[in-house]
């Protein structure tokens, strides 16, 4: 049986390979600041994925972006996340501005994009309108309500989630579980156990995000 982590940020890497040993077969890593971009390049194993945080948009300075798409360009194997944008949070026009811009490369490079929101659902969902239809999107720790999902129903996005409060609103085939390690879970080793509690089926779990990675 193969577990899924659809989100998880960088550990070590002996924390991959343990997790791995436990049946977690895929990992979707996100940075959570541009310093990690290097570090996941080096990890064997994982899905790296860079991106700017909403916490840390202090640090998007000079050709920030610029580089962020040459690695995008060079290496197929490269999401883009962890972005999006946090009310409570600093500078949220600043924050609009880079999330944006993120998610145009995303849509160029037709890569998902890991998405965190926090308070922010109205102010976000116009934002994504002009990339409902070709972009595939994870809404991770997702804490929207039935409102937001019926909005993305007409599009390829999927809702990661590490406990079963948002479950009984997302669509089977969109769902996703995530450790969020190491500030949901403090490992993805633990991962088989919380598949077992939330009562969710590994099979489509798996299936759910073949279709994420692969966009069909």
């Amino acid at each position: 049986m193969i577990y899924i982590d659809a989100h998880c940020h960088l550990l070590k890497e002996t924390e991959f390979q343990d997790a791995q040993l436990v049946g977690v077969g895929k990992i979707l890593v996100n940075s959570a600041h541009m310093a990690d971009w290097d570090k996941l390049k080096n990890i064997k194993g994982i899905i790296p994925s860079i991106g700017v945080h909403p916490w840390y948009t202090d640090e998007a300075t000079g050709d920030w972006a610029e580089n962020m798409e040459k690695r995008l360009s060079e290496n197929p194997e490269i999401q883009v996340g962890e972005i999006g944008l946090d009310k409570l949070k600093p500078d949220f026009t600043r924050q609009k501005q880079i999330f944006l811009t993120q998610l145009k490369l995303a849509q160029k490079y037709n890569r998902v994009v890991s998405i965190h929101c926090m308070r922010a659902w109205g102010e976000m969902m116009p934002l994504l309108r002009p990339f409902k239809k070709d972009t595939r999107m994870l809404f991770h720790g997702f804490t929207g309500d039935k409102i937001v999902v019926g909005f993305l129903a007409d599009s390829q996005s999927y809702f990661s989630v590490h406990n079963d409060k948002k479950i009984p609103i997302i669509p089977p085939d969109k769902l996703l579980i995530e450790s969020d390690a190491p500030d949901g879970m403090a490992s993805p080793v633990a991962l088989p156990f919380l598949y077992q509690q939330l009562g969710v089926n590994p099979e489509q779990i798996f299936s759910n995000f073949e279709r994420l990675i692969n966009g069909r």
